[in-house]
Protein backbone atom coordinates (compact mmCIF):
# COMPACT_ATOMS: atom_id res chain seq x y z
CA UNK A 1 0.00 0.00 0.00
CA UNK A 2 1.31 3.44 -0.90
CA UNK A 3 1.25 6.02 1.87
CA UNK A 4 0.95 9.67 1.01
CA UNK A 5 2.95 11.33 3.80
CA UNK A 6 4.20 14.85 4.22
CA UNK A 7 7.92 15.27 4.61
CA UNK A 8 7.73 16.04 8.34
CA UNK A 9 5.53 12.96 8.91
CA UNK A 10 7.96 10.82 6.92
CA UNK A 11 10.87 12.04 9.05
CA UNK A 12 8.99 11.19 12.24
CA UNK A 13 8.09 7.72 10.89
CA UNK A 14 11.69 6.98 9.88
CA UNK A 15 12.89 8.13 13.31
CA UNK A 16 10.41 5.86 15.08
CA UNK A 17 11.21 2.85 12.88
CA UNK A 18 14.96 3.28 13.27
CA UNK A 19 14.51 3.53 17.02
CA UNK A 20 12.47 0.34 17.11
CA UNK A 21 14.87 -1.58 14.89
CA UNK A 22 17.93 -0.51 16.83
CA UNK A 23 16.46 -1.40 20.20
CA UNK A 24 18.07 -4.37 21.88
CA UNK A 25 17.42 -5.98 25.17
CA UNK A 26 19.56 -4.59 27.97
CA UNK A 27 22.44 -6.78 29.04
CA UNK A 28 21.33 -9.25 31.69
CA UNK A 29 22.83 -8.50 35.06
CA UNK A 30 25.49 -11.12 35.68
CA UNK A 31 24.75 -13.06 38.82
CA UNK A 32 27.57 -14.42 40.96
CA UNK A 33 28.62 -17.99 40.20
CA UNK A 34 27.41 -20.59 42.68
CA UNK A 35 29.71 -23.31 41.36
CA UNK A 36 32.99 -23.33 39.51
CA UNK A 37 34.56 -26.28 37.71
CA UNK A 38 38.13 -26.90 38.83
CA UNK A 39 40.31 -29.04 36.52
CA UNK A 40 42.17 -32.06 37.81
CA UNK A 41 45.56 -30.44 37.37
CA UNK A 42 44.57 -27.93 40.05
CA UNK A 43 42.85 -30.26 42.53
CA UNK A 44 44.86 -33.46 42.03
CA UNK A 45 41.69 -35.43 41.23
CA UNK A 46 42.11 -37.19 37.89
CA UNK A 47 39.54 -39.96 38.21
CA UNK A 48 37.60 -41.10 35.15
CA UNK A 49 35.09 -43.95 34.86
CA UNK A 50 35.85 -45.17 31.33
CA UNK A 51 34.04 -48.10 29.72
CA UNK A 52 35.23 -50.25 26.82
CA UNK A 53 32.59 -52.41 25.13
CA UNK A 54 33.48 -56.01 24.41
CA UNK A 55 31.47 -58.71 22.59
CA UNK A 56 30.81 -60.36 25.97
CA UNK A 57 30.15 -57.23 28.02
CA UNK A 58 28.08 -54.36 26.65
CA UNK A 59 24.67 -52.71 26.96
CA UNK A 60 23.00 -55.78 25.39
CA UNK A 61 24.49 -58.28 27.81
CA UNK A 62 24.17 -56.04 30.87
CA UNK A 63 21.20 -53.65 30.96
CA UNK A 64 22.85 -51.35 33.55
CA UNK A 65 26.15 -51.09 31.68
CA UNK A 66 26.07 -47.27 31.53
CA UNK A 67 24.68 -46.61 35.02
CA UNK A 68 28.06 -45.55 36.38
CA UNK A 69 29.57 -46.25 39.76
CA UNK A 70 29.58 -43.88 42.73
CA UNK A 71 31.38 -41.41 44.96
CA UNK A 72 31.40 -40.90 48.72
CA UNK A 73 32.73 -38.04 50.83
CA UNK A 74 33.83 -38.39 54.44
CA UNK A 75 36.65 -37.65 56.87
CA UNK A 76 38.69 -40.86 56.77
CA UNK A 77 41.71 -39.59 58.72
CA UNK A 78 39.82 -37.48 61.30
CA UNK A 79 41.52 -34.20 60.36
CA UNK A 80 38.26 -32.29 59.81
CA UNK A 81 38.47 -32.37 56.00
CA UNK A 82 36.23 -34.38 53.67
CA UNK A 83 38.10 -37.05 51.71
CA UNK A 84 36.75 -38.60 48.50
CA UNK A 85 36.33 -42.21 47.37
CA UNK A 86 35.47 -42.86 43.71
CA UNK A 87 34.14 -46.27 42.63
CA UNK A 88 34.91 -47.46 39.11
CA UNK A 89 33.21 -49.95 36.81
CA UNK A 90 36.11 -51.24 34.72
CA UNK A 91 39.01 -49.34 36.25
CA UNK A 92 40.50 -48.97 39.70
CA UNK A 93 38.67 -47.47 42.66
CA UNK A 94 40.41 -44.34 43.93
CA UNK A 95 40.77 -42.78 47.37
CA UNK A 96 41.77 -39.11 47.52
CA UNK A 97 42.98 -37.57 50.77
CA UNK A 98 41.94 -33.94 51.28
CA UNK A 99 45.04 -31.85 51.98
CA UNK A 100 43.08 -28.61 52.34
CA UNK A 101 42.49 -25.66 50.00
CA UNK A 102 40.80 -28.05 47.52
CA UNK A 103 44.04 -30.01 47.09
CA UNK A 104 43.75 -33.81 47.03
CA UNK A 105 46.26 -36.68 46.99
CA UNK A 106 45.65 -40.11 45.49
CA UNK A 107 46.46 -42.49 48.35
CA UNK A 108 44.67 -45.57 46.96
CA UNK A 109 47.64 -47.93 46.92
CA UNK A 110 49.20 -46.64 50.15
CA UNK A 111 45.82 -47.02 51.89
CA UNK A 112 45.38 -50.64 50.77
CA UNK A 113 42.48 -50.18 48.36
CA UNK A 114 42.27 -53.36 46.26
CA UNK A 115 41.91 -53.02 42.49
CA UNK A 116 39.54 -55.05 40.35
CA UNK A 117 35.85 -55.86 40.07
CA UNK A 118 32.91 -53.95 38.60
CA UNK A 119 32.11 -51.50 41.39
CA UNK A 120 28.67 -49.89 41.42
CA UNK A 121 28.41 -47.86 44.62
CA UNK A 122 30.20 -46.86 47.80
CA UNK A 123 29.12 -46.06 51.36
CA UNK A 124 31.14 -44.72 54.29
CA UNK A 125 30.25 -46.07 57.71
CA UNK A 126 31.93 -46.64 61.05
CA UNK A 127 30.88 -50.29 61.07
CA UNK A 128 32.81 -51.25 64.22
CA UNK A 129 32.20 -47.99 66.14
CA UNK A 130 35.91 -47.34 66.71
CA UNK A 131 35.77 -43.69 65.64
CA UNK A 132 37.22 -44.29 62.15
CA UNK A 133 35.10 -44.35 58.99
CA UNK A 134 35.20 -47.61 57.03
CA UNK A 135 34.42 -48.09 53.32
CA UNK A 136 31.82 -50.47 51.85
CA UNK A 137 31.92 -50.97 48.08
CA UNK A 138 29.14 -52.70 46.13
CA UNK A 139 30.14 -54.78 43.13
CA UNK A 140 28.49 -56.81 40.38
CA UNK A 141 29.03 -60.55 40.58
CA UNK A 142 27.90 -63.60 38.63
CA UNK A 143 27.77 -61.76 35.29
CA UNK A 144 29.71 -63.30 32.39
CA UNK A 145 33.37 -62.88 33.33
CA UNK A 146 32.63 -60.55 36.28
CA UNK A 147 32.88 -62.44 39.56
CA UNK A 148 33.04 -59.59 42.05
CA UNK A 149 31.90 -59.52 45.66
CA UNK A 150 31.08 -56.54 47.85
CA UNK A 151 34.12 -55.28 49.75
CA UNK A 152 34.40 -53.83 53.25
CA UNK A 153 37.57 -51.87 53.99
CA UNK A 154 38.12 -51.58 57.75
CA UNK A 155 39.99 -48.41 58.74
CA UNK A 156 43.18 -49.24 60.67
CA UNK A 157 43.98 -45.64 61.58
CA UNK A 158 46.98 -43.68 60.36
CA UNK A 159 50.35 -45.05 59.32
CA UNK A 160 53.62 -43.26 60.06
CA UNK A 161 53.00 -40.93 57.09
CA UNK A 162 49.56 -39.89 58.31
CA UNK A 163 47.77 -42.00 55.68
CA UNK A 164 44.66 -43.93 56.74
CA UNK A 165 45.12 -47.62 55.93
CA UNK A 166 42.49 -50.28 55.36
CA UNK A 167 42.12 -54.07 55.45
CA UNK A 168 39.47 -55.70 53.25
CA UNK A 169 37.30 -57.70 55.66
CA UNK A 170 33.89 -58.23 54.04
CA UNK A 171 33.95 -62.01 54.44
CA UNK A 172 34.73 -61.90 58.17
CA UNK A 173 31.78 -59.53 58.69
CA UNK A 174 29.44 -61.66 56.54
CA UNK A 175 29.08 -58.79 54.06
CA UNK A 176 30.83 -60.23 50.98
CA UNK A 177 27.58 -60.36 48.98
CA UNK A 178 27.90 -61.67 45.41
CA UNK A 179 25.21 -60.62 42.94
CA UNK A 180 23.83 -57.55 41.22
CA UNK A 181 24.54 -55.12 44.07
CA UNK A 182 24.05 -51.43 43.32
CA UNK A 183 24.26 -49.47 46.57
CA UNK A 184 24.15 -50.05 50.31
CA UNK A 185 22.70 -48.18 53.27
CA UNK A 186 23.61 -48.80 56.92
CA UNK A 187 21.10 -48.06 59.70
CA UNK A 188 19.83 -49.55 62.97
CA UNK A 189 16.72 -51.30 61.67
CA UNK A 190 15.78 -53.13 64.87
CA UNK A 191 16.93 -50.40 67.28
CA UNK A 192 19.32 -52.70 69.12
CA UNK A 193 22.28 -50.34 68.89
CA UNK A 194 24.01 -52.22 66.04
CA UNK A 195 24.11 -51.17 62.41
CA UNK A 196 22.11 -53.24 59.94
CA UNK A 197 22.57 -53.23 56.17
CA UNK A 198 20.20 -52.85 53.25
CA UNK A 199 21.69 -53.68 49.83
CA UNK A 200 19.95 -52.47 46.69
CA UNK A 201 20.05 -55.30 44.14
CA UNK A 202 18.90 -55.09 40.55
Amino acid sequence: MFLNLRSNQLIVLIFLLSGLLSCSKPDKIKEPELFKILPGNLTGINFTNSLTDTPALNILSYLYYYNGAGVAAGDLNNDGLEDLFFASNMGENKLYLNRGQLQFEDISKAAGIVAGGWSTGVSLVDINADGWLDIYVCQVGMLESIKGRNKLYINQGLNKNGIPTFIESAASYGLDFAGYATQAAFFDYDLDGDLDLDIVVR
